[in-house]
């Protein structure tokens, strides 16, 4: 008997001391996991930035979206006290560079990319969907909304202005080109409003850039130029001139060019919007951070006088309120394509 009781005792001592040992291996709750939310780096110990950020942008060297990346990396270097190094990784429409930052880097804080309205409808592309949408990034802060405009060469005789389009181009077919197609291309977009809106009948000729579709514009190979502000800043010295611009108020950059909106045809709204994000898993001490330096960076004076100069126009947005500009802009987009969210 007593060696039954013995036993008893001895089982009874290690059930206790093994549920000891898993209630200390397991944080309760309130408590946090400090293994599982190890970060190489956190901001909250001064720890970071120690070393070169790497900023990776999805398009090539010399291009509105690079240049504007290297300005914010000048202005960025500042705030933060360490390089901040520009990384060109151009192609699929910048899904290489963001495939990189998503799934081939490490969230230290040390990579962050920059993002335009593509990292949404990437996603909703009928012919190459995207696996990853913009609740894979953590956004951090908005810098440049460049508003859509369309444009006609200075000798156009059969239309002269929006109104006058939109009525030619009710009877007459008319082309126009655009870097990417479908619902990633705010180009492309365009023409399909114009041709659900008012039954206009437009074909879009698919190029690899912007400065393409200038190109054939100019040589008379297509009829309008569906761009963003910061495209036609030199549209008089080149021979053609916007006529709308689809934005709420007029662009400080063309003063003289009417929106939608004030012609009385429409009301539509359409714009690139350009920012930065991390992807998730950063040390939210690192994205509070990293936040307040791009915000006092885009207000340094030579990253302003810059950006002008591109005829950017600047309009910061943070948090939940970067979030909804982003989406209210796909819903619009989905909406014209006729794509289920």
């Amino acid at each position: 008997m007593k060696k039954a009781i013995s036993v008893l005792l001895v089982l009874a001592i290690a059930v206790s001391l093994a549920a000891c040992g898993s209630q200390s291996s397991a944080p309760s709750a309130g408590q946090s996991d400090s293994s599982a939310t190890a970060s190489p780096a956190t901001a909250s110990n001064g720890e970071w930035p120690n070393k070169a950020i790497t900023l990776l942008c999805g398009y090539s060297a010399g291009g509105s979206s690079d240049l504007g990346s290297r300005y914010l990396a000048e202005a960025l270097k500042k705030e933060l006290g360490v390089p901040v190094v520009v990384e060109n990784v151009p192609g699929s429409g910048s899904w290489l560079a963001w495939n990189q930052l998503l799934q081939n880097t490490d969230p230290d804080g040390y990579t962050f990319a920059l993002v335009n309205l593509s990292a949404l409808y990437g996603h909703y592309d009928a012919t190459n969907p995207r696996e990853k949408t913009i609740e894979d990034f953590e956004l951090l802060a908005n810098h440049v909304v460049d508003y859509q405009v369309l444009a006609i060469r200075s000798d156009e005789t059969r239309f002269t202005d929006y109104s006058s389009l939109i009525e030619y181009a009710k009877n007459n077919p008319l082309i126009l080109a655009s870097a990417t197609s479908s619902i990633t291309s705010g180009d492309a977009t365009v023409a399909k409003f114009l041709e659900q809106k008012h039954g206009s009948q437009l074909t879009v000729i698919p190029v690899d850039g912007a400065s393409d579709a200038t190109t054939m514009f100019l040589a008379g190979e297509t009829d309008i130029l569906s761009a963003n502000v910061g495209d036609v800043m030199e549209a008089e010295e080149n021979g053609y001139r916007p006529i709308v611009v689809f934005a709420p108020e007029r662009s400080e950059y063309l003063p003289d060019v009417p929106t939608a909106i004030e012609i009385g045809v429409d009301d539509y709204v359409s714009f690139s919007a350009r920012g930065y994000a991390y992807m998730k898993g950063v040390d939210p001490a690192i994205v509070e951070k990293m936040t307040n330096a791009l915000i006092k960076s885009f207000n340094d004076p030579d990253y302003q006088k810059n950006m002008a100069a591109m005829g950017a126009q600047l309009e910061l947005y943070t948090g939940e309120e970067y979030y909804n500009l982003l989406m209210d802009q796909l819903d619009s987009r989905l909406e014209l394509w006729k794509v289920q969210k």
